[in-house]
């Protein structure tokens, strides 16, 4: 017997035509979970209603966001959704975004449970005494958590935008917008237009930023993380002007790709944007120079098929001067 079916999503809902009361036809194939492949036309009651999709999150009550061209409708909040809140702050945490040192998975997912936790500014009311009511947390151990998040107030905007959690925008993107509005106010201020204008921003990720920063929720927890209560900030831009830097790779845009052995991916980014070069998570015309390390993919093929300079990890090292 049957117990449950798959729609797979509004566009099949509504390319079916289906209404909530509707008799249907499903097929199964294999082992597969059977799929809804037509409506009874004749058997439909007087009273079927159509399917109607939430605009806001049932959860959080935040805007629902369906970008074009995607069968996926996505909540918004993700500073403050009930659903997403663990891996919201386990990322939010993580050494590549904000880095607090001792804040593990486990001491977040307990944050959570017990309620204490519900956005990231939560996170810097913490007091010792509350985290030491956690499992497997002493007095020591606390405070050290206390003063890893006092120490984690001080930051660069780069490492804050990657932090929120904003859907595609990873540590590059990050740095590129960082990089390009020098502010968060900036950054705020910014249309879809101005953002497509950032290296590797295109439509998409435009929207998804637009969408995240103009969502009420988030921009309240984002005021609160600025706010003189928790002060998390950091220092003013410094404009850095390649030709200044004696380096072959200052002014260039980099790829890396594959797995290197001698230094990690993170260390090799740090590295190349401290001699001036912008390291990009993808190739296109604009790339100058893709460092491919083992079993480099489909970066490396397009590379090779735009003509851009490949070098391999010991090149690169020896270009640092390593």
């Amino acid at each position: 017997m049957v117990s449950n079916a798959t729609l797979h999503n509004a566009d099949e809902i509504e390319r079916l035509g289906l209404r909530i009361g509707d008799t249907v036809i499903i097929r199964r194939a294999g082992d597969v979970i059977p799929q809804v492949v037509g409506v009874v036309l004749a058997e439909r009651p007087e009273n079927a209603r159509e399917v109607v999709f939430p605009t806001h999150c049932p959860v959080c009550n935040s805007d629902v966001e369906r970008v074009e061209g995607e069968a996926v409708a996505r909540c918004t909040g993700g500073l403050i959704c009930g659903a997403q809140r663990k891996e919201a702050l386990k990322h939010f945490v993580s050494r590549r975004a904000l880095d607090v040192d001792g804040m593990g998975d486990k001491i977040i997912d307990q944050l959570v449970e017990k309620e204490y936790v519900k956005n990231p500014a939560d996170l810097f009311r913490l007091s010792a005494g509350k985290l030491t009511g956690l499992d497997r947390m002493g007095p020591k151990s606390a405070q050290n958590v206390v003063n890893a998040l006092e120490k984690a107030k001080e930051t660069t905007l780069a490492r804050f935008l990657y932090a929120l959690g904003i859907r595609e925008v990873g540590e590059a993107t990050a740095a590129n917008l960082a990089a390009h509005y020098g502010s968060i106010d900036a950054l705020r201020a910014a249309d879809v237009e101005s953002l497509k204008s950032v290296q590797d921003v295109g439509d998409v990720v435009a929207k998804h930023v637009v969408n995240f920063l103009s969502e009420e929720h988030n921009q309240q927890v984002i005021d609160e993380l600025l706010s003189p209560e928790i002060n998390i900030h950091w220092p003013a831009p410094v404009v850095v002007v390649a030709e200044e830097i004696d380096s072959p790779f200052a002014g260039k845009t980099v790829v890396l790709t594959g797995s290197l052995s001698i230094l990690s991916r993170d260390e090799a980014k740090d590295r190349l944007t401290a001699l001036g070069a912008k390291v990009s998570g993808s190739v296109s015309k604009k790339t100058d120079l893709v460092i491919a390390g083992e079993a480099a993919g489909s970066k490396l093929a397009k590379a090779q098929e735009l003509g851009i300079e490949v070098i391999d990890e010991a090149e690169m090292i020896r270009l640092l001067g390593d």
